[in-house]
């Protein structure tokens, strides 16, 4: 989006549909312009050009001479405003007529409607916050859960752009610190420089770096959820664990083979975690069914993605060639695309609310070690010794066990690690919490560890060049002149209008 900061803008900063309120935001040199020529104080004796800032007016919208709705007004004078501009906002009837009517009145007044994100855009533009508090604002607004709230509120308080200067400047010390060495290369104090030190200092820097990346994939699971994909053979129960999960009928149920032709997803809050839960067709070893076979391939792509894989077996029937066709379609998945090191396996025993046969032979306990064996990991970890006990057994009819599995998803993420790191005690001093940010610090460590390579002594220069490009991209996190216009507009593409 081509930055027009001239332009006045507006947009309704409330959620679509009809409420008791709606807001419409005006920003720019001409937002209380605009206002005055479509509001109408209930106090006539007010003007708004004259009122003060940070002071809320009971009034009407007019069009010309016709009243709109009845509204409150709000201005905030610049800079002491969301974007450094002048702002006007008005507390409207939240119904999208009586809304969109007010917008068309702006406009025709002399604004333009507000691009994804353009309020907080120029607030970022305008030096009022940084583009971690920026990318903050988003994150928050879209948040599911109090958890992932409790992250994101790092950056909104000003803690990630507070680290990032810390970094900045110990990086910068040591620049100087360097610098002397070249500007200075025959005074005496030069050669009490002590390059061990310097270094130590470097690997601190990186130390802190490695903590916040390690942290932010401990939280990954947290922010961006798990991708679950419920698989096995036809008829074994996937449609009623996924019903049961969700607590409602969302996948039709039946004793017929193959009812389910498609996948089916839907997303749940386990343990302050999003899980998207992904239903799949059964997997038979012969099927003629055209439609049958396409729902096996989506399920191949289901497995593909997921994080973990409930691997179901009915506990009521013995092990079939179906099952084992389930497993080997699994790991063919996970060899063709080498995701071993992430996707996890929980073999889950349904049915036992009947008579459980599926013990009365080796066959299940030979299936899934030889399934661990081939490097897939497992959750729980199986071992022969006490396998019937250890592998996990539901009823979706009595719900038998369904608990322990819901603790089983997230606990084989290490998920109940990352809440109790989420206590402020035990943080990192610098978290980010988006995939950008994260690359902008490999980046920036790649470029610490590579001035290892050099002699400090004799090529002090390229280790300050290495340095400076360090902090380069660190500073990308919080904003910099760096930042192109196409990062400014993926990043802020992601706001709704109103914001």
């Amino acid at each position: 989006m081509d930055t027009q900061l001239n332009d006045t803008i507006v947009a309704i900063s409330t959620p679509v549909g009809y409420s008791g309120l709606g807001i419409v935001r005006l920003s720019g040199k001409d937002a209380i312009k605009i206002a005055e020529k479509i509001f109408q104080p209930k106090n006539k004796s007010k003007i708004v050009s004259q009122l003060k800032t940070f002071t809320t007016h009971l009034g009407y919208i007019v069009d010309e001479e016709k009243i709109v709705d009845e509204v409150l007004m709000t201005i905030m004078r610049q800079p002491h405003s969301y974007t450094c501009e002048d702002v006007i906002e008005f507390s409207c009837h939240g119904g999208p007529v009586v809304l969109q009517q007010v917008v068309e009145l702006c406009v025709k007044h002399g604004a333009r409607i507000a691009e994804p994100g353009e309020f907080t855009k120029r607030a970022f533009l305008n030096g009022r916050i940084d583009l971690s508090y920026a990318e903050s604002v988003c994150d928050i607004i879209y948040s599911k859960t109090k958890l992932q709230n409790q992250l994101y509120i790092n950056s909104l308080l000003g803690k990630t752009k507070h680290s990032i200067e810390q970094l900045v400047n110990q990086i910068k010390d040591v620049i100087a610190e360097l610098e002397v060495s070249i500007d200075y290369p025959d005074e005496d104090d030069v050669k009490t420089i002590n390059f061990d030190y310097v270094k130590e200092k470097i690997c601190n820097v990186i130390k802190n770096i490695d903590s916040a990346i390690e942290y932010s994939e401990k939280i990954s699971p947290i922010l961006y959820g798990i991708n679950v994909a419920i698989v096995g053979k036809v008829n074994v129960g996937k449609s009623s664990l996924l019903n049961i999960l969700l607590d409602y009928d969302r996948a039709i149920v039946s004793d017929i083979p193959g009812t389910t032709r498609d996948t089916l997803s839907e997303t749940i809050i386990i343990k302050d975690v999003p899980i998207r839960i992904v239903d799949t067709a059964g997997i038979r070893t012969h099927s003629q069914d055209v439609i049958e076979n396409i729902g096996i391939e989506r399920t191949k792509n289901a497995v593909k993605e997921a994080n973990v894989v409930i691997l179901m077996f009915d506990a009521s029937t013995n092990i079939t060639t179906d099952d084992y066709t389930v497993v080997d379609t699994i790991s063919a998945v996970e060899n063709v695309e080498n995701q071993n090191h992430y996707k996890t396996i929980i073999p889950v025993l349904n049915k036992i609310d009947k008579e459980i046969k599926i013990f009365d032979t080796n066959d299940l306990e030979n299936l899934i070690l030889n399934l661990q064996k081939s490097g897939s990991k497992l959750y729980p970890q199986l071992n022969q010794k006490n396998f019937n006990k250890q592998v996990l057994k539901i009823s979706c009819v009595t719900k038998e066990g369904v608990e322990k599995l819901e603790n089983a998803i997230v606990d084989s993420q290490n998920v109940a690690k990352t809440q109790y790191f989420s206590t402020q005690d035990a943080q990192p001093e610098l978290i980010v919490t988006n995939l950008r940010q994260k690359e902008v610090l490999k980046k920036a460590k790649t470029e610490l560890e590579y001035i290892h390579k050099f002699n400090f002594i004799k090529q002090t220069e390229l280790v300050c060049e290495h340095l400076r490009y360090a902090v380069k991209e660190l500073q990308k996190i919080v904003g910099s002149k760096d930042l192109t216009e196409d990062v400014l507009d993926i990043i802020f593409s992601r706001f709704c209008v109103g914001k």
